[in-house]
């Protein structure tokens, strides 16, 4: 399936990257611990990194005007980079970055745009969107919003400002949703039992040492040792590949 990201106008600097497993956190947990938990690793690596490119810092004083939001750059800028300055758009502390690419996806895959999985940011929390890039003939805008009054948040070059997760949207009408008794499936109801004693035994054993783990989900099996028949520990995410012709016009984000 094809993912294409169109470039809008002739400034070669915001980059699309791989999203990584790692996360400068995680690595200062005890022996790097924080490694063991699986989903999280997982979602780290969901997908691409929209990278920023225009250094810059930000205040905001807790008003709803987009007045009462400040930002300036952390560098001095070129001409092009001043255009890609986060700006205050909508109001209310949301800092608005405009994205240099406009997104094609095949339908009916259309595009989740969020924060940096697991990247928590002081001050400051990425909002998320849904964009149906499979019609849209014009690009879109990341956004956060403040959290804290009179705080200074500061965004690097090449911090990431936003993850790309391409998302089959027609699967979500799909799904008929219930809530049912687990002793209705007596065969899932016995590996949730043998499981829960198990780890009732496991946990009394280690429990003044948090860092033991199972790894019945790392493995890929229950406790009862059935293995799954398909089970995956990291994602085969490919690199954007470049190939630009020069750009004569500029369109402006306007999501």
């Amino acid at each position: 399936m094809k993912l294409i990201a169109y470039k809008t106008f002739d400034y070669n600097v915001q980059k699309l990257v791989p999203a990584p497993r790692t996360r400068e956190w995680m690595d200062q947990t005890p022996g790097a611990f924080a490694y063991h938990c699986l989903p999280l690793v997982m979602a780290n690596s969901l997908g691409w990194y929209l990278l920023n490119d225009v250094p810059c810092e930000m205040e905001w004083d807790g008003t709803e005007p987009a007045s009462g939001l400040k930002i300036w750059p952390t560098e001095e800028l070129t001409e092009n980079e001043k255009y890609f300055l986060p700006s205050s758009h909508f109001g209310s502390g949301v800092v608005t970055f405009h994205v240099e690419y406009m997104f094609w996806t095949e339908r009916p895959i259309s595009i989740i745009t969020k924060g940096p999985a697991n990247r928590p940011k002081h001050g400051i929390a990425p909002l998320e969107g849904v964009i149906e890039t499979d019609w849209l003939p014009y690009p879109f805008t990341v956004n956060w919003k403040m959290t804290t009054k009179n705080l200074r948040v500061r965004f690097e070059r090449n911090e990431p400002i936003a993850q790309i997760v391409p998302w089959p949207m027609d699967a979500l009408d799909a799904f008929e949703p219930e809530i049912r008794s687990l002793q209705e499936n007596p065969e899932l109801y016995h590996a949730y039992e043998d499981y829960r004693k198990k780890r009732t035994v496991f946990n009394k054993k280690f429990e003044h040492d948090g860092r033991k783990r199972q790894k019945y989900y790392v493995r890929g099996e229950n406790s009862l040792g059935d293995k799954a028949e398909v089970h995956r520990t990291d994602w085969r995410v490919k690199p954007f590949v470049t190939d630009l012709a020069p750009m004569t016009d500029s369109n402006e984000s306007s999501i």
